[in-house]
């Protein structure tokens, strides 16, 4: 692989473009397969559609000269088919902070919406059913599945997810300083304004655009806005793992650089 297309694919995976990457390696004849492989299977993991990425991958589980990085994030890809949620969260926070590094600000507040949503359904189902063992495959984690159970259990009939949620942690577990924590945080006044935000744009109910300062003018620190969901996730016992898309880029380019 020439220089010209190295620079390419550094640039590309810099961008998190794995499409991209992927284009640029699945015809070239001394690519290794088991690269463009991966590289095929973060595409699909990109659009969280991880059991078609784990069905891309997984018979790199059969090379026994797999090395351990490669284990650990093929195990990881494992664990987001199954919906494991620690998996789970780690992806859509790092698909969070990409979609910042990246300057896409309207996808950002997106899954900032998506990501308060997937906490206090989670936490919910953890207090409701008393387990630590719930996925996000299961359909007890839907949201008509949730709205219902507070419907008819604990008599909270507010249609919006998150303020349904929020009512039942206030009315039911209000001693519980974990839990007022995590409403303090998810629920700030700077978190609803990003909010706010997002509701106004396309990815909610209209046309407004987003732009850096929007997000500075709200919260000050825009990188503690990914740190204020770490410590949601500290609070209610989710083990992150950070990062793990810089590690694989800087893997890809050195398994590229000892095929030159």
């Amino acid at each position: 692989m020439n220089e010209a297309k190295m620079s390419v694919l550094d640039y590309s995976l810099g961008r998190y473009d794995y499409s991209g990457a992927y284009r640029l390696l699945k015809d070239i004849d001394d690519a290794p397969q088991s690269i463009v492989c991966i590289l095929d299977g973060c595409r699909y993991a990109a659009n969280f559609d991880f059991k078609t990425a784990f069905e891309t991958v997984r018979a790199l589980k059969d090379d026994k000269d797999m090395d351990i990085p490669m284990k650990k994030w093929l195990d990881d890809m494992e664990s987001l088919a199954k919906g494991v949620p620690d998996a789970i969260f780690s992806e859509l926070l790092e698909n969070t902070r990409i979609q910042l590094e990246n300057e896409r600000y309207i996808d950002f507040v997106s899954r900032i919406y998506r990501l308060k949503e997937a906490i206090l359904k989670y936490v919910f189902i953890r207090y409701h059913i008393e387990k630590n063992k719930v996925t996000f495959s299961s359909e007890v984690l839907s949201k008509q599945s949730i709205l219902k159970i507070l419907r008819k259990k604990y008599k909270i009939f507010n249609p919006n997810l998150s303020y349904a949620i929020t009512a039942y942690l206030q009315k039911y577990h209000n001693n519980d300083w974990r839990c007022n924590q995590l409403i303090h945080l998810i629920n700030s006044d700077k978190m609803n304004a990003l909010m706010d935000l997002r509701n106004a744009s396309i990815a909610g109910h209209g046309f407004k655009g987003i732009e850096r300062k929007d997000l500075i003018m709200i919260y000050g620190s825009i990188d503690q806005i990914i740190e204020d969901f770490v410590k949601v996730f500290s609070e209610i016992n989710v083990h992150l793992q950070r990062n793990k898309y810089d590690r694989l880029n800087r893997y890809i380019l050195e398994m590229m650089a000892k095929n030159k």
